[in-house]
């Protein structure tokens, strides 16, 4: 076969060309989470490493409930008709910064009684910022673009996130008047206030969502309230293993832990960046008809297994950088990080069993999955992470993956659609 004929049949259309932008964008992001990770692991040792992400996961999974849920609103609705766009914005917009704040407040309230560091409350308030306010607001503003299928800006936007992080650990290895997690916070903080208002000025510039009257209707509460149950479960998944290994191991193991999960996690990226590009065509192809959404959710299903199996060696291979890139402290991260090679195939068939529900009216069915993944989570570090450690709380997260994905994709061949939507 001649070139010019193979790449004629290079795939060049909107799903392969939102794929190749969102994937350009996850490697800036890959690449400014990694910096960031090197250069704060190493200055505030695995101890300090795993209490931010203990105190962070916390946050994140509260902030959850930020906005309420009308950010996937406004997502579904725009990508089934854009007119809905300048109502649908304004709504999500106003809700998620004040859930925000009240969240904000719960946090300080609950955070240091559970976590039981003794640091003081600003810092758990610098965490707490990010996570509850600023991060929802930049990923709100990403889900316009992609409702707009502009996957370029979309994925930029994400990459804020990253690239203020690491702004703020330059400014921390500069300023800061000595290397410990407490003064690296207060840079953390203020770099995501910026990311924030860049990311809403760039809506305004670009989308330039006219003037639109404040709407709040019966069935937008109905169907926001059920996201914000989705992305409360979901975060959940992806948050709370950290706030558990910290509780039940404490921060050294947690940060040996957390620095493992960070390698997988970013291999797995590539997958969910797949499926962030094909979620508008899964909702249109829902309503189109049974048999293209059937089409498009194999092909994700082959894709999905064929990435798993490449990323689960690249975890093997890469985990030995580890502990060159963080430190001789995080030396038993490398084994850990080996341990979860399975890690990014069950995350992203988790991830597309999430998304072929939600997109076929059975979103409740992805919720009811999730909530039963975080309760195996916990009963799962109960028996795994006291007794054993760093390898109690491998297991912890490879049985809640494994068996949360099962459980999805049963439900996603035999549960039943609803009229939810």
């Amino acid at each position: 076969m001649s070139p010019p004929s193979i790449i004629r049949r290079i795939p060049t259309g909107p799903l392969a060309r939102n794929t190749v932008l969102a994937t350009g964008w996850m490697i800036a992001r890959v690449a400014a989470q990694a910096l960031w990770v090197v250069m704060i692991a190493r200055a505030i040792g695995p101890d300090g490493y795993g209490l931010f992400a203990g105190m962070a996961g916390l946050a994140s999974a509260l902030g959850a409930l930020t906005g309420l849920g009308f950010g996937v609103l406004m997502l579904q609705d725009t990508s089934r008709d854009r007119a809905n766009f300048p109502v649908a914005w304004k709504r999500a917009l106003l809700l998620a910064s004040g859930s925000g704040v009240v969240l904000w407040v719960l946090y300080l309230a609950i955070a240091p009684a559970l976590i039981q560091a003794r640091i003081g409350i600003l810092p758990f308030a610098a965490v707490g910022l990010p996570e509850l306010i600023c991060f929802p607001l930049t990923v709100l503003a990403s889900y316009a673009f992609q409702a707009h299928e502009r996957m370029g800006w979309a994925g930029a936007l994400y990459v804020l996130i990253p690239i203020g992080n690491l702004l703020a650990a330059g400014a921390f290895l500069l300023l800061a008047k000595a290397p410990a997690l407490e003064f690296y916070l207060p840079f953390h903080a203020v770099a995501s206030v910026l990311a924030a208002v860049c990311a809403i000025a760039l809506v305004r510039v670009l989308l330039s969502p006219p003037a639109a009257p404040f709407s709040l209707q019966r069935r937008d509460m109905r169907e926001g309230f059920g996201f914000s149950l989705m992305r409360l479960v979901e975060t959940g998944m992806t948050s709370l293993d950290k706030t558990l290994v910290l509780k039940l191991a404490g921060s050294e193991v947690a940060g040996i832990y957390s620095s493992a999960y960070r390698l997988v996690a970013v291999l797995a990226i590539p997958a969910t960046s797949l499926g962030m590009a094909a979620l508008p065509r899964l909702f249109r192809t829902y309503e189109q008809g049974r048999e293209a959404h059937g089409r498009l959710v194999r092909t994700l299903v082959g894709i999905t297994f064929v990435y798993g199996v490449l990323a689960g060696f690249a975890a093997w291979v890469l985990s030995d950088i580890l502990p060159f890139l963080l430190g001789q402290s995080f030396g038993p991260a490398a084994q850990a990080a080996r341990w979860l090679a399975l890690s990014p195939m069950l995350y992203g068939f988790y991830a597309l069993g999430c998304n072929v529900l939600v997109t076929s009216r059975r979103r409740y069915l992805r919720v009811f999955a999730q909530a039963a993944g975080i309760a195996l989570l916990l009963i799962a570090a109960l028996l795994c992470v006291p007794g054993f450690g760093l390898k109690g709380a491998v297991a912890m997260l490879l049985i809640t993956q494994a068996a949360t994905a099962l459980l999805l994709w049963a439900l996603a061949r035999f549960g039943r659609s609803t009229s939810d939507s």
